[in-house]
Protein backbone atom coordinates (compact mmCIF):
# COMPACT_ATOMS: atom_id res chain seq x y z
CA UNK A 1 0.00 0.00 0.00
CA UNK A 2 3.01 2.76 0.77
CA UNK A 3 3.86 1.66 -2.89
CA UNK A 4 0.43 3.13 -4.47
CA UNK A 5 1.28 6.40 -2.32
CA UNK A 6 4.69 6.70 -3.63
CA UNK A 7 3.41 6.52 -7.01
CA UNK A 8 0.54 8.69 -6.26
CA UNK A 9 2.94 11.44 -4.94
CA UNK A 10 5.39 11.45 -8.25
CA UNK A 11 2.45 11.45 -10.57
CA UNK A 12 0.80 14.57 -8.54
CA UNK A 13 3.87 16.51 -8.42
CA UNK A 14 4.54 16.04 -12.28
CA UNK A 15 1.02 17.22 -13.22
CA UNK A 16 1.55 20.15 -10.38
CA UNK A 17 5.17 21.16 -11.67
CA UNK A 18 3.33 21.32 -15.12
CA UNK A 19 0.16 23.02 -13.96
CA UNK A 20 2.37 26.15 -12.22
CA UNK A 21 4.79 26.25 -14.95
CA UNK A 22 2.81 26.13 -18.04
CA UNK A 23 -0.43 26.52 -16.60
CA UNK A 24 0.62 30.07 -15.11
CA UNK A 25 2.54 31.20 -18.41
CA UNK A 26 -0.69 30.19 -20.38
CA UNK A 27 -2.64 32.33 -17.83
CA UNK A 28 -0.55 35.15 -18.05
CA UNK A 29 -0.49 35.11 -21.65
CA UNK A 30 -4.64 35.20 -21.41
CA UNK A 31 -5.16 32.43 -23.93
CA UNK A 32 -8.86 31.17 -24.23
CA UNK A 33 -9.64 27.60 -22.65
CA UNK A 34 -6.60 27.22 -20.51
CA UNK A 35 -8.61 25.59 -18.29
CA UNK A 36 -9.42 23.09 -21.05
CA UNK A 37 -5.46 22.25 -21.60
CA UNK A 38 -4.84 22.26 -18.23
CA UNK A 39 -7.62 19.50 -16.78
CA UNK A 40 -7.10 17.14 -20.04
CA UNK A 41 -3.02 17.31 -18.36
CA UNK A 42 -4.32 16.67 -14.84
CA UNK A 43 -6.99 13.89 -16.44
CA UNK A 44 -4.04 11.93 -17.68
CA UNK A 45 -2.16 12.10 -14.67
CA UNK A 46 -5.35 10.87 -12.47
CA UNK A 47 -5.99 8.29 -15.07
CA UNK A 48 -2.91 6.66 -14.98
CA UNK A 49 -3.01 6.99 -11.12
CA UNK A 50 -6.20 5.08 -11.01
CA UNK A 51 -5.24 2.33 -13.42
CA UNK A 52 -1.75 1.76 -11.63
CA UNK A 53 -2.51 1.74 -8.21
CA UNK A 54 -6.31 0.01 -8.02
CA UNK A 55 -7.32 2.79 -5.86
CA UNK A 56 -10.03 4.16 -5.38
CA UNK A 57 -9.90 7.68 -4.32
CA UNK A 58 -6.36 7.92 -5.98
CA UNK A 59 -8.02 10.97 -8.01
CA UNK A 60 -8.83 13.02 -4.89
CA UNK A 61 -5.64 12.23 -3.37
CA UNK A 62 -3.27 13.22 -6.66
CA UNK A 63 -5.65 16.32 -6.20
CA UNK A 64 -4.45 17.15 -2.28
CA UNK A 65 -0.77 17.31 -3.49
CA UNK A 66 -1.57 18.60 -6.45
CA UNK A 67 -3.55 21.59 -4.66
CA UNK A 68 -1.10 21.82 -2.06
CA UNK A 69 1.75 22.58 -4.15
CA UNK A 70 -0.13 25.10 -5.86
CA UNK A 71 -1.14 26.89 -2.66
CA UNK A 72 2.80 26.41 -1.57
CA UNK A 73 4.05 28.10 -4.34
CA UNK A 74 1.23 30.58 -5.56
CA UNK A 75 -0.95 31.39 -2.91
CA UNK A 76 -4.48 32.55 -2.79
CA UNK A 77 -4.46 33.37 -6.35
CA UNK A 78 -4.54 29.87 -7.32
CA UNK A 79 -7.84 29.16 -5.16
CA UNK A 80 -10.52 29.21 -7.95
CA UNK A 81 -7.94 26.69 -9.87
CA UNK A 82 -7.87 24.27 -7.01
CA UNK A 83 -11.57 24.38 -6.64
CA UNK A 84 -11.73 22.95 -10.40
CA UNK A 85 -9.14 20.46 -9.42
CA UNK A 86 -10.92 19.02 -6.72
CA UNK A 87 -14.52 19.00 -8.60
CA UNK A 88 -13.19 17.62 -11.57
CA UNK A 89 -11.06 14.94 -9.78
CA UNK A 90 -14.80 14.53 -7.72
CA UNK A 91 -16.88 13.91 -10.92
CA UNK A 92 -14.06 11.34 -12.16
CA UNK A 93 -14.63 9.06 -8.80
CA UNK A 94 -18.31 9.60 -8.91
CA UNK A 95 -18.22 8.15 -12.50
CA UNK A 96 -15.57 5.50 -11.96
CA UNK A 97 -18.04 4.23 -8.64
CA UNK A 98 -16.86 0.83 -9.31
CA UNK A 99 -13.92 -1.06 -8.18
CA UNK A 100 -12.65 -1.98 -11.87
CA UNK A 101 -13.95 0.89 -14.05
CA UNK A 102 -13.57 -0.42 -17.67
CA UNK A 103 -11.55 1.20 -20.38
CA UNK A 104 -14.95 3.25 -21.66
CA UNK A 105 -16.03 4.51 -18.25
CA UNK A 106 -12.29 5.86 -17.42
CA UNK A 107 -12.71 7.24 -21.22
CA UNK A 108 -16.06 9.03 -19.97
CA UNK A 109 -14.98 9.96 -16.51
CA UNK A 110 -11.97 11.97 -18.08
CA UNK A 111 -14.34 13.53 -21.00
CA UNK A 112 -16.83 14.17 -17.98
CA UNK A 113 -14.39 15.71 -15.37
CA UNK A 114 -13.02 18.38 -18.45
CA UNK A 115 -16.12 19.47 -19.41
CA UNK A 116 -16.79 21.07 -16.26
CA UNK A 117 -13.56 23.39 -16.81
CA UNK A 118 -16.33 24.89 -19.38
CA UNK A 119 -18.79 25.67 -16.96
CA UNK A 120 -16.39 26.51 -14.34
CA UNK A 121 -16.12 30.06 -14.75
CA UNK A 122 -19.97 30.45 -14.27
CA UNK A 123 -19.31 29.53 -10.42
CA UNK A 124 -16.10 31.50 -10.11
CA UNK A 125 -16.52 34.45 -12.00
CA UNK A 126 -19.74 35.50 -9.49
CA UNK A 127 -18.19 34.00 -6.48
CA UNK A 128 -14.60 35.54 -6.80
CA UNK A 129 -14.54 38.29 -9.31
CA UNK A 130 -17.43 40.27 -8.84
CA UNK A 131 -19.40 39.35 -12.19
CA UNK A 132 -22.61 37.98 -12.52
CA UNK A 133 -23.48 34.69 -14.84
CA UNK A 134 -24.60 36.62 -17.71
CA UNK A 135 -20.53 38.19 -17.48
CA UNK A 136 -19.25 34.66 -17.58
CA UNK A 137 -21.69 33.54 -20.54
CA UNK A 138 -20.61 36.42 -22.25
CA UNK A 139 -17.01 35.74 -21.66
CA UNK A 140 -17.29 31.80 -22.90
CA UNK A 141 -19.09 32.70 -25.66
CA UNK A 142 -17.23 35.47 -26.92
CA UNK A 143 -13.88 33.26 -26.71
CA UNK A 144 -15.85 30.45 -28.45
CA UNK A 145 -16.56 32.60 -31.37
CA UNK A 146 -13.38 33.52 -32.27
CA UNK A 147 -11.61 29.85 -31.90
CA UNK A 148 -14.88 28.51 -34.27
CA UNK A 149 -15.11 31.37 -36.18
CA UNK A 150 -18.78 31.78 -35.41
CA UNK A 151 -21.16 35.01 -34.76
CA UNK A 152 -21.19 35.65 -31.12
CA UNK A 153 -25.02 35.58 -31.06
CA UNK A 154 -25.24 32.27 -31.89
CA UNK A 155 -24.60 31.24 -27.56
CA UNK A 156 -26.38 28.10 -27.80
CA UNK A 157 -24.75 26.70 -30.40
CA UNK A 158 -21.48 27.90 -29.55
CA UNK A 159 -21.58 26.19 -26.03
CA UNK A 160 -22.96 23.09 -27.47
CA UNK A 161 -19.94 22.73 -29.64
CA UNK A 162 -17.46 23.96 -27.15
CA UNK A 163 -19.07 20.70 -24.45
CA UNK A 164 -18.85 18.79 -27.39
CA UNK A 165 -14.65 19.65 -27.69
CA UNK A 166 -13.86 19.93 -23.92
CA UNK A 167 -15.43 16.46 -24.06
CA UNK A 168 -13.51 14.54 -26.61
CA UNK A 169 -10.24 16.19 -25.41
CA UNK A 170 -11.06 14.49 -21.77
CA UNK A 171 -11.78 11.25 -23.03
CA UNK A 172 -9.06 11.09 -25.16
CA UNK A 173 -6.70 12.10 -22.37
CA UNK A 174 -8.22 9.26 -20.23
CA UNK A 175 -8.12 6.77 -23.44
CA UNK A 176 -4.38 7.57 -23.86
CA UNK A 177 -3.16 7.59 -20.18
CA UNK A 178 -5.38 4.35 -19.63
CA UNK A 179 -3.30 2.63 -22.33
CA UNK A 180 0.07 4.08 -20.93
CA UNK A 181 -0.90 3.34 -17.69
CA UNK A 182 -1.13 -0.40 -19.34
CA UNK A 183 2.14 -0.27 -20.48
CA UNK A 184 3.66 0.49 -17.79
CA UNK A 185 1.37 -2.43 -15.55
CA UNK A 186 2.87 -5.01 -18.24
CA UNK A 187 6.80 -3.39 -17.55
CA UNK A 188 6.55 -4.51 -13.77
CA UNK A 189 4.90 -1.18 -12.39
CA UNK A 190 2.58 -2.52 -10.02
CA UNK A 191 0.27 -1.69 -7.74
CA UNK A 192 0.69 -2.43 -3.61
CA UNK A 193 -0.53 -4.95 -1.50
CA UNK A 194 -4.31 -4.42 -2.18
CA UNK A 195 -5.18 -3.70 -5.54
CA UNK A 196 -7.62 -5.60 -7.74
CA UNK A 197 -6.81 -5.88 -11.71
CA UNK A 198 -8.50 -3.74 -13.74
CA UNK A 199 -10.23 -4.76 -17.09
Amino acid sequence: MKKNYIIIAILASVWGIIEMQLGTLMHATRLPFVGLLMMAVGIFFQTTARYVTKMRGSALLVAVVVSFLKLLIIGGIAFATVIAIFIQSAILELVYSVNSPSRLRMSFAGGAAVSYSLLHPFLTMPLFMGFTVFDAYHRVTSSGSLLLGLSADSGLIILAALLGIHFLTGFISAYISRNIAGKLNAIGLRPGSAGERLP
